[in-house]
């Protein structure tokens, strides 16, 4: 018998970032729904009409059986559905019980639309599969639409094994629509459950968008902990399609700390741009980690075609990532990782002094072409920027990264540009027929600003140089217009020359030791005695006998260094122009002990 009590008493909860679902007064219902004669339903359309559709009323459906061919809808309804009951009399639900919401493969298995103020559902233990929306003109999210002013959260749900134009997985449009992934939700592949990815299908040219999930018209989409893995799009947006569309992404501290961390966005792939993201027409990012010993955001193995093989910006977009990791990334086109253009505004942010090796440490590592070898055309290894977007990497490493030609940051542009502060950049490869020569490339009057930045072993390698040689130059600019500004670095056996100048293109700065300076006079050749630079975990911190040590005065923007350390750390020795090291890394003397095997043991 289906259960309605007042709950008057209970106050309606604002959203937040972490979105917790609201729980408003008015009438509670509690319907069943399964196969027994105990059940209130067997249909679960039939429970969501029975459901009240006041502003202050809640409805929870208990469902205990698995449903096939559904194609249901629900309006001006607050909801919960809940697959976690065994059966219609159960007292409890039943931990790791999930109920699968099956569609016809030709409609989308689950709408929700409100036009009379917000309404709030729930979807807990489900599994929703087999939705098939490929109307190009009216269907849109295979497995989840949300329209009008709905709020949909998932908690400890599968959504897979869907497909549609826009939005394999879910699809939202309109700025009070919104979708929360929480609770070990993962919206792709389970290879336990044997359940496929989403996808997002060509129905015409460049139709397919956001394989995962689509969002726009002003919505907004919340991860807090979320997987996307392994959905693909025939076109753009491998994992989510984002136009005009706020993205949050906010782990909880008690996720922070497991042993892989937190990864969002794994392996999902883009026949065009934008592997993992794909930003558009305005969207915002903010990705905020909360570093306790070990990253909480990673984006692992996505690939684009095209460009941005983890996420692809344009149209004045915006992401703002703090401690984010970036790994094993591809595409062959522009932007292993990373690929902003259309005045798009990227910033990878650090933190305040914290602890990681090359497992845990945030930055951009090992990104590759698909295609490899000597026919790699990958242009920008980590991160690609052209038509007036622009780069801000602070506390990053840029680390391992394969290209054709930019091994680590590819600029081009006179409108574009790049911000390195607080970077490490090291051991990125130039490789294939006719590679370029530089890890940094600015072109067509691209300009980039470095301060404390770490450059060492970047090399190039292809059948025109048998095995390895340093890069020809660390950074090349182009074009009348360009500019390289260098404060407070070390570019020591870096590359052969630490600088290549053409077409009129200038370059400034001030304390920069390297290996020679007829390159750029203003740098002081001298080893800065970095710890160790050999072997498959190479520290850059430096010697307590490093010259790069109280070196230099304010570069004109004082973060703190690679690890989250205050600069300037002011050693007892004199200053040669002020307090501030040299590099990346701040020579901190600690008597706390790291074992790790990256950072310095006892000073950095």
């Amino acid at each position: 018998m289906a259960c309605i009590r007042n709950l008057a008493g209970l106050a309606l909860l604002a959203m937040t970032l972490t979105f917790t679902p609201a729980r408003a007064g008015g009438l509670l219902s509690i319907y069943t729904v399964g196969t027994s004669a105990s059940c209130d339903f067997s249909s679960l359309q039939d429970a969501i009409n029975a459901a009240p559709t006041g502003f202050d009323d809640q409805t929870e459906i208990r469902l205990s059986r698995d449903l096939a061919n559904q194609t249901l809808n629900s309006v001006d309804r607050n909801l919960t559905i809940d697959g976690s009951w065994p059966s219609c009399t159960s007292t409890l639900p039943q931990a790791g019980l999930l109920h699968t919401v099956a569609g016809n493969g030709a409609d989308t298995v689950m709408r929700f639309n409100a036009s009379m103020g917000l309404r709030i559902v729930e979807l807990r233990s489900v599994i929703v599969r087999g939705g098939g929306a490929n109307d190009a003109l009216n269907d849109r999210g295979g497995g989840l639409r949300i329209d009008g002013q709905s709020s949909v959260y998932v908690e400890d749900s599968r959504i897979a094994d869907n497909e549609s134009i826009l939005g394999g997985g879910a699809y939202l449009n309109g700025p009070q629509t919104r979708l929360t992934l929480d609770e070990g939700t993962i919206l792709g592949s389970v290879e336990s459950l044997s359940l496929a990815a989403n996808r997002a299908v060509e129905v015409f040219p460049a139709s397919a968008q956001g394989g995962g999930i689509w969002c726009g018209g002003g919505g907004t989409v919340a991860i807090i902990d979320g997987r996307l893995r392994n959905n693909t799009s025939e076109g753009d947006g491998g994992g989510l399609h984002a136009n005009d569309c706020t993205v949050v992404i906010q782990p909880r501290t008690a996720f922070v700390g497991n042993a892989d961390g937190f990864v969002t966005f794994f392996q999902n792939v883009a026949a065009g741009n934008g592997g993992g993201l794909y930003l558009d027409n305005g969207s915002s990012l903010n990705w905020l980690s909360l570093p306790v010993d070990r990253f909480a955001g990673r984006a692992t193995g996505n690939r684009a075609t095209g460009r941005g093989g983890a996420v692809f910006m344009t149209g004045g977009s915006s992401f703002t990532g703090n401690w984010i990791r970036f790994e094993d990334n591809r595409a062959d086109g522009r932007g292993g990782a990373l690929a902003i253009q259309g005045d798009s505004v990227l910033s990878l942010l650090g933190a305040d002094d914290f602890h990681c090796t090359f497992a845990t440490c945030p930055g951009v590592f090992g990104t590759r072409g698909i295609t490899e070898g000597e026919n790699a055309t990958l242009i920008g290894g980590a991160v690609y920027v052209d038509s007036g977007g622009l780069a801000n990497l602070q506390q990053a490493h840029l680390y391992d990264n394969f290209a054709n030609n930019g091994s680590a940051v590819h600029v081009s542009g006179s409108t574009s540009a790049a911000i390195l502060t607080s970077d490490l950049i090291a051991r990125n490869i130039l490789y294939g027929v006719g590679n370029g020569t530089s890890t940094i490339e600015l072109t067509s009057s691209a300009s980039a600003v470095l301060r404390h930045v770490t450059m060492s072993g970047n090399f190039r390698v292809s059948d025109q140089f048998p095995g390895l040689e340093l890069a020809a130059s660390s950074i090349r600019a182009n074009g009348n217009l360009g500019a390289v500004v260098i404060r407070n670095s070390l570019l020591y056996d870096d590359a052969t020359v630490l600088l290549r100048l053409l077409a009129g293109a200038t370059a400034s700065g001030s304390c920069v030791l390297g290996h020679e300076n007829t390159s750029f006079p203003p740098a002081t050749v001298l080893d800065p005695l970095y710890v160790d630079t050999t072997g498959n975990a190479p520290d850059y911190s430096l010697q307590a006998a490093s010259p790069a040590i109280d070196r230099c005065g304010s570069s004109g923007l004082d973060v703190n260094d690679l690890f989250g350390s205050t600069r300037p750390f002011d050693d007892p020795r004199p200053d040669v122009a002020g307090p501030f090291d040299a590099g990346a890394i701040e020579y901190v003397v600690d008597d706390t002990i790291f074992a790790d095997g990256f950072e310095l043991l006892v000073a950095r």
